[in-house]
């Protein structure tokens, strides 16, 4: 007997599957394997064929199908039935006596007054305490850049960031990559509001961080790429930070900005499930004719299954600065993390039918550039007071 297992040729699946029929030739049996190849999904099709950047730190800063695999994997983890879903690593410790007599004296690196884990946003408040005159540094586990896609924020609040001397008004002419009015907010079949200069701008992240960085380095602060955090040491006159790759820093305060994911948040809510979740999924297209103003809220249908969940759709739409034509699309939900919850490539498909609807478009007209997909985990006792001594934690957003 002779088992023949087809591979992939045009199409044809690769994998071997129960016999479908038997073919006898003489005294030879052949037994033909055919498997029935899974197609793959709008959402794989469309981003397998788009050219994606390197990835980012920060949310939004991955563009890729396989990246959307893997953060898909984590919300499924999240959404298990588990009240904590595993016991979290032991982050921060605490040491009696002072850490100079300490056997892990000699050894330190650098001394600052304070140390930003995690840099994307936390570079703003790193600039701002430099310019107060504090020995600051960052420790970014990826290469310390923005993103492609642009942030959308008022005038007001950058002008916040001139007031604290962490930008100036060329800087944010410079960063600035689309202005627009009016801006809408609207409730299906319950009128429309239209506001002005409410997240009217689309700020350019890599240019901003870009300038943010060499601000930082001109007032004498140290950015340490490529680092990832393995422990913080607690006593009575240092928090010292332990670098995954050998380095160790002492420092007076160390502020967490390591965001939704960091772990030392984890180790203070002891690896407990969010009590509810934002999901958030959308692109940046080309070929919207009518793209002059904003949504900052819009809903324009009722509440739909989606699997064996109900969810209600939210939208925000943004001109884009990359041409005139180009126009970025939000569609975000809230949901309580349970196993019947929808993942992100199931709203990523619902998203491809239903924003062009929305917008008014087809489909066909529209080239997409890029698609943006993340969550955002919330709590009932938020924001977390500081657990321990020397270490702050703070709550840094910005999709």
């Amino acid at each position: 007997m002779m088992v023949l297992q087809l591979r992939h040729c045009n199409g044809v699946s690769q994998y071997p599957l129960s016999p479908l029929f038997q073919m006898k030739s003489g005294s030879a049996q052949r037994n033909i394997s055919l498997r029935a190849e899974a197609a793959p999904s709008r959402t794989q099709r469309i981003m397998e064929g788009l050219s994606v950047s390197s990835e980012v730190g920060g949310a939004g800063g991955a563009y890729s199908y396989n990246a959307l695999k893997r953060l898909d994997k984590i919300w499924s983890s999240i959404c298990s039935a588990q009240t904590v879903q595993q016991e979290p690593q032991k982050v921060v410790s605490s040491f009696p006596g002072v850490f100079s007599q300490s056997f892990l004296a000699e050894k330190e690196v650098d001394t600052f007054d304070v140390v930003v884990c995690g840099g994307t946003l936390g570079i703003f408040i790193a600039t701002a305490l430099s310019a107060k005159g504090f020995r600051v540094g960052i420790v970014e586990k990826n290469m310390l850049k923005g993103r492609e896609q642009e942030w959308n924020i008022s005038r007001k609040e950058l002008m916040e960031l001139v007031e604290v001397g962490v930008l100036d008004l060329e800087d944010i002419d410079q960063a600035t990559a689309r202005a627009f009015n009016p801006n809408r907010c609207g409730f299906e079949n319950k009128g429309e509001v239209w506001v002005e200069d409410i997240l009217n701008l689309g700020v350019s992240p890599a240019k901003l961080i870009e300038l943010m960085k060499r601000r930082l380095i001109s007032l004498g602060g140290v950015i340490l790429e490529g680092y990832s955090v393995s422990s913080i040491g607690i006593y009575e006159d240092a928090a010292i930070l332990q670098l995954a790759e050998g380095k160790i820093l002492s420092s007076r305060l160390i502020i967490d900005a390591m965001g939704n994911f960091s772990p030392v948040v984890k180790q203070i809510r002891s690896g407990r499930k969010p009590d509810g979740v934002c999901l958030v999924v959308g692109s940046c297209a080309s070929g919207f004719k009518n793209n002059s103003t904003s949504d900052v809220i819009y809903s324009s249908s009722s509440a739909r299954k989606v699997g064996d969940a109900e969810v209600q759709y939210f939208w925000e739409a943004f001109p884009a600065g990359s041409g005139s034509l180009d126009r970025t699309t939000y569609m975000f939900t809230y949901v309580n993390p349970q196993p019947s919850s929808p993942k992100l490539e199931e709203l990523l498909e619902d998203y491809w039918d239903l924003m062009p609807k929305y917008q008014g478009v087809s489909f066909d007209d529209l080239k997409i550039q890029r698609v943006i997909y993340g969550f955002f985990p919330t709590y009932r006792d938020s924001p977390l007071p500081a657990a321990f001594n020397r270490v702050l934690q703070v709550v840094l957003f910005k999709f």
